[in-house]
C-alpha cells in the first residue's frame, strides 16, 4: 500500500475518533449540566388537630377562609437543582399564628402562640422521563404559648409555653409529565416518613399544574396536604402536635 494512503487513511481514523471522543464529551457536559429553580410560594391553610402544651390539650379546626384572621406571617420558598438523572432540592416554610382553641370537658376558650418552621432537604434519582423518588429529611420546630383564662384549670388563670426542634427521615417521590401539552406540566409530589425517630408519623401530598409563560417564568398552582403526629413528654411536660394543615397554593418559578 502507498505511504500517502496509509497515513491519510490513519489521519482519517484519528480525526473520526478525535470528534467522536469531542461529540461524547459535549453530551456528556450536556448530561452533566444543572438546572436551577428557585420558587417562592403561598399556601392557603386551613389547620385541623389537638395541641398540647405543658400537658394542657386543645382541638383546633381553622379553615382557609379563617386562617387570615390567625397569621401573623408567613415566609415559604423552594429550591432545586437537577441534571437529566438527579434533582436536589430544600423547601422552606415559616408561619407565626395567633389563635383561639377550646379546651377539652369544660369548652373553655384559650389563646394560642404558635410559631412552625420546617426545612425539607430531599435528593432524587429520575428512573423514568416522568418518575423520581429518593430519600429526605424534614427538620420541624415548634413554639407555642397558652394563655388560660381565669376559671380553667388553673386559677385566676396563667400562661404556659413550650418548644420542641425534632427530624424527621423521609422517603420522597414526584411524577411529573406535560402530557403533549407545550409550556404545561402536571405533577404530584408525596413523602411519608418519621418512622418514631422525629414524629411518629407525617406525610405529605401535593398534586399540581404549572403553566411555563417564558424560558425563565412560571406559575404553579397546587393543593397541598401536610399531616404531622409528633409528641414529646408526658404528664405536665407534654408537648403534642397532631395536626393536618391543608389548603391551595400557588408558586411563582424561576428557572436558570
Amino acid at each position: 500500500m502507498n505511504k500517502n494512503i496509509f497515513f491519510h487513511i490513519l489521519f482519517i481514523l484519528f480525526f473520526i475518533n478525535l470528534s467522536t471522543n469531542s461529540l461524547a464529551q459535549e453530551e456528556a457536559e450536556k448530561t452533566k449540566k444543572w438546572n436551577f429553580t428557585v420558587a417562592p410560594y403561598f399556601i392557603f391553610p386551613g389547620m385541623t388537630g389537638d395541641v398540647a402544651v405543658k400537658g394542657i390539650p386543645m382541638s383546633i379546626d381553622a379553615s382557609v377562609g379563617d386562617i387570615f384572621d390567625y397569621l401573623d406571617f408567613a415566609f415559604m420558598i423552594y429550591g432545586e437543582a437537577s441534571t437529566d438523572k438527579w434533582t436536589i432540592g430544600l423547601d422552606a416554610l415559616y408561619m407565626k399564628l395567633g389563635h383561639q382553641a377550646n379546651t377539652p370537658i369544660t369548652e373553655r376558650t384559650v389563646d394560642l402562640d404558635m410559631k412552625q418552621w420546617a426545612i425539607t432537604p430531599i435528593g432524587m434519582y429520575r428512573f423514568a422521563p416522568w418518575a423520581e423518588a429518593g430519600l429526605g429529611g424534614r427538620i420541624n420546630h415548634l413554639s407555642s404559648g397558652v394563655k388560660i383564662p381565669p376559671g380553667d384549670y388553673i386559677l385566676p388563670g396563667t400562661d404556659f409555653s413550650g418548644e420542641s426542634t425534632w427530624f424527621d427521615p423521609i422517603i420522597v417521590a414526584r411524577v411529573m409529565d406535560n402530557f403533549g401539552a407545550e409550556n404545561w406540566r402536571f405533577g404530584l409530589y408525596g413523602d411519608f416518613g418519621g418512622f418514631g425517630v422525629g414524629s411518629k408519623f407525617t406525610w405529605q401530598a401535593y398534586p399540581f399544574v404549572g403553566y411555563r409563560f417564558s424560558k425563565l417564568f412560571e406559575l404553579d398552582l397546587a393543593y397541598r396536604w401536610l399531616s404531622i403526629d409528633y409528641e414529646k413528654g408526658e404528664g405536665t411536660d407534654l408537648l403534642k402536635y397532631d395536626m393536618l394543615i391543608s389548603g391551595p397554593e400557588i408558586g411563582f418559578l424561576f428557572h436558570f
